[in-house]
């Protein structure tokens, strides 16, 4: 199974929140990246806390989560 990332956030608490909802609504999700903030939480600002769905639920994934005003979300043109 290909994981893509359909959101990143600034910070692990916004993307558990987003792992949350997506699991709410039926979609296995990951958090990635997530530990990197734990000993230096510089790390996991400076590229962003990743959230991964499998490949075919990426689509309503991002539909589900709808478009962030985070700075680290870089994963599409409207976001």
């Amino acid at each position: 199974m290909e994981l893509v990332t359909v959101a990143t956030f600034s910070s692990v608490l916004e993307a558990e929140m987003a792992k949350e909802r997506l699991e709410s609504e039926g979609i296995s999700a990951l958090v990635a990246d997530g530990g990197a903030g734990g000993v230096m939480p510089f790390l996991a600002s400076s590229s962003g806390v990743r959230v991964q769905v499998a490949e075919a639920e990426a689509e309503r994934a991002m539909e589900i989560l709808g478009p962030t005003d985070d700075p680290a979300d870089k994963t599409a043109p409207y976001r």
